[in-house]
């Protein structure tokens, strides 16, 4: 079903996310790396790229983003394209393999239903890869290698403004070997980007992420799944209104992160740091499938695995065709499930004090 939807999207995806991408690519693999953000100068690239388009589809991720997907630039567009397809197409197989191998079959056929991914890879997208990097990520930690765990979480800073949750989370958890390594490919990502694009390509780079007359940065707020998302469907114009819900955000995010075991936490800030920033999209939740698939088979509660299961369902996304205001089904549920993880750390504690007052005895039956 994905492969269909994908062979019928492919027009769209060479022409808009995918040219983004490798417009990139192309320029850094061809020693253009200095105007990668110069709007005229990716505007010539793209035109001899996709000469039928008629629009600008600004590269907006990070120099060294560019530097990595390089090769990519070296094929031709096309054959970039199939190739970039095939290679999401493989590492979306490889998450589900993980969740197959440490959930059962169960995990593998939610993983498969995942909405999010399949329309990230037949939009040319490349939210499989932080799906891929959350996993990762998680399972170096849990295996006791936090550096290497906060190195490769690190990697989302691709998409740097989904990180500074996480950036709290790991401080609050006191896992300070794993910020040292998120804070080490931090500093290599810094240190490549400004070594590609200098002073100059650093300015121009924030100067077009803050551009208003680039509508393509943030088309059709109604499908974005976090609060902007949400006021957007709802009709919430006011600023009053987000500045309260924000805080709200964070008041579950932290009260998730209460005594979190390591599952708790990547799930509760994965679905916190979607539901906080502007500009994130359907596509985007595939990073929170692991978070999804973590909570189905280690929470305590129901509650909390019925949110999971319903995030897992193509359901919430498919509600986004109906447009406003059902299109808020998706960030509802998104909301629901951190929610369900703040109540569950809520109500575990409570259980946990209650044994503890009962002494020795009530503390080995809350155990059990």
């Amino acid at each position: 079903m994905w492969l269909v939807l994908g062979w019928h999207v492919r027009d769209q995806a060479q022409s808009h996310d995918f040219l983004s991408l490798y417009s990139g690519a192309y320029m850094t693999s061809h020693g253009l790396a200095a105007h990668l953000y110069d709007p005229a100068a990716q505007w010539a690239v793209e035109k001899k790229l996709a000469p039928a388009n008629t629009e600008l589809v600004p590269f907006i991720r990070p120099p060294f983003y560019a530097l990595l997907l390089s090769p990519l630039g070296r094929l031709p567009f096309h054959t970039a394209f199939v190739c970039w397809s095939l290679l999401q197409i493989g590492v979306l197989m490889a998450c589900l393999a993980w969740a197959w191998r440490r959930f059962g079959t169960v995990a593998l056929m939610l993983g498969c239903m995942s909405v999010p991914a399949a329309i990230g890879i037949a939009h040319g997208q490349d939210a499989v890869l932080f799906l891929a990097v959350v996993i990762a990520s998680y399972t170096l930690t849990e295996n006791g290698k936090e550096w290497s765990g906060g190195a490769a979480l690190g990697l989302l800073l691709v998409k740097f403004h989904l990180t500074p949750l996480w950036i709290i989370a790991m401080i609050l958890q006191r896992r300070w070997k794993m910020l040292a390594g998120f804070a080490a490919t931090g500093a290599a990502a810094a240190g490549i980007s400004l070594a590609m694009v200098g002073a100059g390509g650093v300015r121009a780079y924030a100067a077009l992420l803050q551009n208003r007359d680039l509508e393509w940065l943030s088309p059709s707020p109604e499908f974005m799944i976090s609060l902007q998302g949400l006021a957007a469907n709802l009709g919430i114009t006011s600023v009053a209104a987000y500045a309260m819900a924000a805080p709200a955000i964070v008041v579950l995010f932290l009260m998730g992160l209460q005594h979190a075991p390591l599952w708790r936490a990547y799930a509760v800030t994965t679905a916190a740091s979607l539901l906080l920033v502007p500009h994130v999209y359907g596509y985007d939740a595939a990073m929170l499938l692991p978070g999804l698939w973590l909570a189905m088979f280690r929470a305590d509660l129901l509650s909390t695995r019925i949110p999971a299961l319903w995030l897992c369902t193509p359901f919430p996304f498919v509600f986004a065709l109906a447009g406003r205001p059902w299109a808020a089904a998706s960030s509802l549920s998104v909301l629901a499930m951190l929610a369900a993880l703040a109540g569950e750390a809520h109500r575990l504690q409570g259980r946990q004090d209650v044994a503890n007052d009962r002494g020795e005895d009530g503390g080995r039956a809350f155990a059990t």
